[in-house]
């Protein structure tokens, strides 16, 4: 019969939670700036899905556009998945360059230096309505989607491009 008063369960659960907290980056309230560069959410050794398996669609209303015109982007999924999060990036087919910003809005965070869009809370969606301005001194030119959307923590699809919708 073991009758110490010492249980070291505590201290090797707090050893555990300190090794592991700096490998983990959360964002339940959007997507940071320096996340742009890969589209990635860093949700620590978790590996991304291509977006070629995605249940997931971004879809927009037109690829051509005007100074000042605006372009319609739906993400939604083609089955009854919900996502939690996402970051969609707008940029020029011809030179791969971020262009023009997205409108702020109700579960958004728009983050204008890379053209870009998340969620700002952790809420499931069925779908998602964006709306994307072109620069508004400028010229004409083209503007394509792509993304990452993350169903759940351990589970999220990266590079998903979109299609004109129909």
């Amino acid at each position: 019969m073991l009758t110490s008063g010492f249980n070291c369960l505590p201290i090797c659960l707090l050893i555990v939670t300190i090794w592991y907290l700096p490998n983990c980056q959360c964002w339940p309230s959007g997507a940071p700036e320096n996340a742009c560069a890969t589209l990635s959410p860093g949700h620590g050794a978790n590996q991304g899905k291509p977006g070629s398996s995605s249940p997931y669609v971004i879809t927009q209303s037109h690829s051509d556009y005007k100074p000042g015109e605006s372009v319609q982007v739906v993400i939604k999924s083609a089955d009854p998945h919900s996502f939690r999060g996402m970051l969609i990036q707008a940029y020029d087919p011809t030179t791969g360059q971020t262009v023009g910003k997205f409108q702020s809005g109700r579960g958004l965070k728009t983050i204008d230096s890379c053209s870009s869009v998340s969620h700002s809370d952790r809420r499931g969606k069925r779908s998602a309505t964006l709306i994307w301005d072109a620069p508004a001194n400028g010229q004409s030119g083209k503007v394509l989607f792509r993304g990452t959307v993350v169903q759940r923590y351990s589970e999220f699809y990266e590079g998903i491009e979109s299609t004109i919708s129909p």
